[in-house]
């Protein structure tokens, strides 16, 4: 039995190891990176309280801060063209990842969007500031890289340029601030602050082959070498207590009648 044992698990450690390996050459996937700088908008002032400035490439975060605001300041931010996603959870710790407009569902199957998208959006100020933060494309990688399953690397070039290219949008942002209703004369304009993605690099996903398969053999040979610890102690410690009960009876032989 034990030798059944121990041969059944060689094979599977082989057999497994071995798609381990096979499927860590062939992925399937890409990465991509692309452009992830924050870059400050020069905004253009219309009417007293409000300004305006244009854009036209695919941008994930656009933030908006102002101090030295009156109490009840309220701050709107439009935009002409495109809906975009705004959540005061923006940013902020979300079971130990940062919360970003997608969470999954009780079923861990589909990504949802758990922010307000409209095309206009208003915070009121807290303590003299304002913090705004939002999402204009919750498609685009908004760390500055990306993974996509494609069948080739034309396939996932064509894929991520048309992710990239569905993002831009020529679009017109108008920002004001009221107070009590009336726009606030402030000489000193919001600071609009956005990141845009460019296509830089895609390559083929590749992990090491070898780190990998050994970590998946040491895996392997760590739960069988449990599954046979068990019936291991159990055989060994049988064969010793026979051994030991062998040697009381040759040593205390029953009586001659």
């Amino acid at each position: 039995m034990l030798r059944t044992m121990v041969g059944l698990g060689l094979t599977l450690i082989l057999l497994l190891g071995y798609a381990v390996y096979s499927n860590t050459v062939d992925t399937e996937y890409y990465r991509f990176e692309t452009t992830n700088e924050e870059s400050q908008l020069t905004l253009t002032e219309s009417d007293a309280g409000t300004w305006f400035s244009t854009t036209n490439s695919a941008i994930s975060w656009l933030n908006v801060s102002v101090d030295n605001l009156p109490d009840g300041s309220i701050l709107t931010i439009s935009s002409s063209s495109v809906p975009y996603h705004h959540s005061e959870l923006l940013g902020s710790d979300n079971d130990g990842r940062m919360f970003t407009c997608k969470d999954i569902n009780e079923d861990f199957e589909l990504i949802v969007e758990s922010c307000i998208v409209a095309f206009t959006h208003s915070v009121t100020e807290l303590n003299g500031k304002i913090e705004f933060k939002s999402i204009v494309a919750v498609d685009l990688p908004l760390g500055g890289v990306g993974y996509i399953e494609a069948t080739d690397i034309v396939n996932a070039n064509d894929e991520v340029n048309r992710k990239i290219m569905d993002a831009t949008n020529i679009n017109t942002w108008t920002l004001s601030i009221h107070v009590d209703g009336q726009p606030l004369n402030n000489s000193e304009a919001p600071k609009l602050t956005i990141v845009q993605h460019e296509l830089m690099t895609i390559d083929e996903f590749r992990l090491d082959p070898v780190v990998e398969t050994l970590y998946g053999i040491a895996s392997l040979i760590g739960c069988f070498t449990m599954m046979l610890a068990v019936p291991m102690i159990a055989y060994f410690s049988g064969v010793a207590r026979q051994k030991r009960e062998d040697r009381l009876r040759s040593e205390n032989p029953p009586p001659i009648t």
